[in-house]
C-alpha cells in the first residue's frame, strides 16, 4: 500500500540532544492516516511516556524497589513479581503508594522535570481527532495536560458517552490510590475485569472499532507483552491493524508475529510530526497560533484599561467599546484556558462558532436593540477570528469598536473621536448608552463589564 510521507528530513542534521535525539524520520502509513482523520484512532499509553524514562527520573520505579530488596539487575524479575514482594513487608502496600506519590510530586516540584515528564502529553493535547486514550500509568498527566476525564471504576462508565476527551485508566490511578495496579494479585484481577464487566466491554468496543496505536511500551515489559497478549486472545484476530511507536528495532519481527506494525521514532515526535501534517493540509491550527494570541491578549488588556479613564457621563459610548473588548479578551482566554482540549486547534470549532457571533447573534442582539450584547458579540466573533487568521492580517485587527464607524478603529485618539462622532453617527444607540449609564449611575473611573453571558 502506498504510504504518505510525513517528514523527509535526515536525521543526522537533527538535534541529538537528550531531548530530541530520538527523533527519527519515519512515514505515516496512508490508512493510519485515514484513520486520524477520521477520529479513529486511540492511543495507547505506556510508562515510557510519563515518568518512567530517564529523561525524567535517573532510575525507574522498578529499579528503585529492586534496589531496596537487592534484587540482582540479572535476576530481571517481572514488574508485579518485584511489587508483590515488595508489599509483603510489613506496611509494604502503604509504603509503595507513598514512594509512587512521592516520586509524581518530586517530579511536579520541579518545573524542568514536569515539563519532561509531560511533553507527550502536552504535543497530544492539541492533536483534537484523538478523543480516547488508554494507559497503564497511575499519573494525572492525561486529564491535567489534555484535558480527559478519567474512567478508572465500573460506575465511571455510566458517564462514558458524555462528550469529550476520555482516559481509560487500567492500572488505576494516583487520585484512587485503591484503585492502583502494582502487585501479581492486582494484576489477575485487573486481567478479569478486562475480560469481564464493563471495563473488559469498553475496551473491547475500542479494540474492535478503533485503530490502536500503542506508545510507550517496549518488548521487554512483561506489562506489555501480558496485557497485549490477553487483549488480543479475547478479540480472536477481530481487531483491525494495530501500530506500535518504538525506538526498539531488535523486537521487528515478534511485533509483527502480534500484528503489531512498528513506526521507529520518539513518541512525542510522532505525533508532533502527524500534527504538522493536518495543519499543511489545513485540517488543524499549527500551535504557534496561541503564541500569537498571548500577545494580543496583553495589548488589549492594557487598551482595556485606557478605556477606564474615559469618563462614560460624558462619552457614554465607551460602554459599547468596552462591551467589544470584553467580548474580544474573553474570547482570547478561553482559547488558551481551553488549549489542552483541543477543541479549538480543531480549524472547523473557532470558524463556526465565529460565524455564529458576528452573523447571527451579534445581528439579533441588535434586532432586539440590546447594543451593548452586540458589541460583546462583536468583539467575541473578532478574538475567534483573530485566533484563526495568520500574522499578516492579525496586525489588521482592531482594538476599539464604535457603531457608525466605517474604518477600523487602531488607536486611541481616533477612538476618542469616534465618541465624539456617537451622538449624530448613532443617535439610538447613543440615547441607549445615556439611559444604561444613568440606569447604573457610573461615574468616571468605573465603566460596565460584559460578562461571557448572553441572555
Amino acid at each position: 500500500m502506498r504510504k504518505s510521507s510525513v517528514t523527509a528530513r535526515s536525521h543526522s542534521g537533527a538535534c541529538r540532544c537528550e531531548i530530541c535525539g530520538d527523533n527519527r524520520p519515519f512515514e505515516l502509513p496512508k490508512d493510519l492516516y485515514e484513520r486520524f482523520i477520521h477520529g479513529e484512532v486511540v492511543i495507547f499509553a505506556g510508562a515510557g511516556v510519563s515518568t518512567e524514562n530517564h529523561a525524567v527520573y535517573p532510575y525507574t520505579l522498578y529499579q528503585e524497589v529492586c534496589g531496596e530488596l537487592d534484587i540482582r539487575p540479572e535476576e530481571r524479575p517481572a514488574f508485579p513479581d518485584v511489587m508483590t514482594k515488595y508489599c509483603s513487608q510489613p506496611d509494604g502496600r502503604a509504603n509503595l503508594l507513598r514512594k509512587i506519590k512521592d516520586r509524581l510530586e518530586y517530579v511536579r516540584s520541579f518545573p524542568e522535570l514536569y515539563r519532561r515528564a509531560t511533553r507527550f502529553h502536552s504535543e497530544l493535547s492539541t492533536l483534537s481527532v484523538v478523543e480516547e486514550i488508554v494507559t497503564t500509568n497511575w499519573d494525572s498527566y492525561f486529564e491535567d495536560e489534555c484535558g480527559a476525564t478519567p474512567f478508572v471504576t465500573a460506575e465511571d462508565f455510566a458517564f462514558w458517552k458524555v462528550p469529550g476527551r476520555k482516559v481509560l485508566k487500567i492500572h488505576g490511578s494516583v487520585d484512587s490510590y485503591g484503585s492502583i495496579v502494582a502487585t501479581r494479585e492486582d494484576y489477575n484481577l485487573c486481567e478479569q475485569r478486562l475480560t469481564t464487566g464493563v471495563l473488559g466491554s469498553t475496551l473491547r468496543m475500542l479494540l474492535a472499532t478503533k485503530t490502536i496505536v500503542y506508545i510507550g511500551f517496549s518488548f521487554s515489559d512483561d506489562d506489555f507483552i501480558h496485557l497485549q497478549s490477553a487483549l488480543v486472545a479475547e478479540m480472536k484476530g477481530l481487531c483491525p491493524q494495530s501500530y506500535i511507536v518504538t525506538l526498539d528495532h531488535s523486537s521487528d519481527a515478534r511485533f509483527r508475529e502480534r500484528n503489531l506494525t512498528p513506526i521507529y521514532t520518539d513518541g512525542t515526535h510522532f505525533v508532533s510530526e502527524v500534527k504538522k501534517l493536518f495543519v499543511s493540509k489545513r485540517q488543524l491550527l499549527g500551535d504557534e497560533r496561541y503564541i500569537g494570541v498571548s500577545k494580543f491578549l496583553r495589548k488589549i488588556l492594557k487598551a482595556h484599561d485606557q478605556l477606564s479613564d474615559i469618563d462614560p457621563q460624558r462619552f457614554p459610548d465607551v460602554v459599547f467599546g468596552m462591551s467589544y473588548q470584553d467580548g474580544f479578551i474573553h474570547a482570547l482566554e478561553r482559547i488558551l484556558a481551553l488549549r489542552h482540549t483541543g477543541y479549538y486547534s480543531h480549524a472547523c470549532n473557532p470558524i463556526k462558532m465565529a460565524k455564529f457571533y458576528i452573523d447571527t447573534l451579534g445581528p439579533e442582539k441588535l434586532k432586539s436593540r440590546k447594543y451593548h450584547d452586540a458589541a460583546y458579540a462583536e468583539g467575541y466573533g473578532d478574538g475567534l477570528l483573530f485566533f484563526i487568521a495568520d500574522d499578516d492580517l492579525r496586525d489588521m485587527f482592531p482594538m476599539y469598536f464604535a457603531f457608525g464607524e466605517s474604518k477600523v478603529i487602531r488607536s486611541l485618539r481616533d477612538y476618542q473621536r469616534a465618541l465624539r462622532r456617537a451622538p449624530r453617527v448613532s443617535p439610538r444607540k447613543h440615547a441607549f448608552a445615556k439611559r444604561l449609564i444613568h440606569e447604573h449611575n457610573t461615574e468616571a473611573g468605573f465603566v460596565l463589564h460584559h460578562t461571557p453571558f448572553l441572555l
